[in-house]
């Protein structure tokens, strides 16, 4: 089917693009650069049939067979995209099905974060109080806490509807700024295993192989460590960024997002790039908010094409 990106100012364009093309676009998006040279080698050694003398219309059987590819692509286009983005369900029938954060913590980084806030929890409502401020602070401790974080925690009513749930959310989102930080100055951490690094960014242990899981890779070599390489740090920026609009919305429209993008060290750019590749409508107010929301169904928009050579 057409993939068509309902974020494109263009008037009566036709948005239809070619299996092959989705590939490629996918590939120079988010590729390496061994695939992208892969991909132009195979654009360049295309042969248009009608150019070759006494071509005509004849199409012949190779050309033909070619077509039985394009199933293939579609399957790899859409895996490079689950493999990309936090788990979703394309067919969801409201907002907030789309994308489920138990689903993306997994099941042990989501039960070892719940007995965290529950007991959190608990302890607050056995002192008579009600305050998201002071669960942020019963979680976090003394320890530096993102200031999009902060203000979101303080926003949320222990006592409401639904606050359980919003603050696992963020908690995990904490943790993941936590080991954000602790590795973005150098782009790895040493460690002989992963728990030696767990343990540098004081992190629970579930939460932290879940971490290391997602946007780590052992690093290959005399020395022993974990590597944020850029396609990981993309994908990072991605749950982040998803996270803090489930934690801060219901409805998954979020007024404002810039708080947390600055946080991330993202500009407004890069922002609006990686929420619009996953789903998301993106619009920057004439303050300069960035707000974003989701609505179903679910559409992606088409990969973006690489630059030409």
């Amino acid at each position: 089917p057409a993939v068509v990106n309902e974020n494109s100012t263009m008037g009566g364009e036709d948005n239809t693009i070619s299996a092959s093309d989705r590939v490629k676009m996918l590939v120079d998006s988010f590729g390496s650069k061994k695939k992208q040279k892969v991909m132009d080698s195979r654009a360049a050694n295309k042969v248009n049939v009608h150019s070759v003398v006494g071509g005509g219309n004849f199409v012949p059987e190779n050309v033909k067979d070619s077509a039985a590819n394009v199933d293939s692509q579609e399957v790899s286009y859409e895996q490079a995209r689950r493999d990309f983005l936090p788990p979703f369900d394309a067919d969801a029938d409201v907002p907030q099905k789309v994308y489920n954060a138990q689903a993306l913590m997994g099941e042990a980084a989501w039960n070892k974060v719940s007995g965290i806030v529950n007991r959190r929890l608990r302890d607050l409502k056995e002192q008579g109080g009600d305050s998201g401020e002071t669960i942020c602070e019963m979680l976090v401790g003394k320890g530096h806490c993102p200031k999009s974080i902060k203000v979101l925690m303080r926003d949320i009513k222990p006592s409401a509807t639904g606050s359980p749930y919003r603050f696992k959310v963020a908690f995990f989102l904490y943790l993941i700024m936590r080991f954000y930080n602790k590795i973005d100055r150098r782009g790895f951490l040493r460690g002989k295993t992963v728990d030696d690094c767990i343990n540098e960014c004081h992190l629970p242990h579930e939460t932290g192989v879940r971490i290391f899981d997602l946007f780590t890779t052992p690093i290959e070599g005399k020395e022993d460590g974990f590597l944020l390489s850029k396609q990981l740090k993309t994908k990072m920026y991605v749950y982040c960024l998803i996270l803090f609009i489930i934690a801060s919305s219901k409805d998954m429209a979020v007024p404002d997002i810039t708080p947390l993008y600055k946080d991330l060290r993202l500009d407004d750019k890069q922002a609006a790039m990686i929420l619009r590749e996953a789903g998301f409508l993106v619009k920057k107010s004439k303050k300069g908010e960035i707000g974003v929301t989701l609505s179903t169904p679910l559409v992606f928009p088409p990969p973006r094409r690489g630059k030409r050579s």
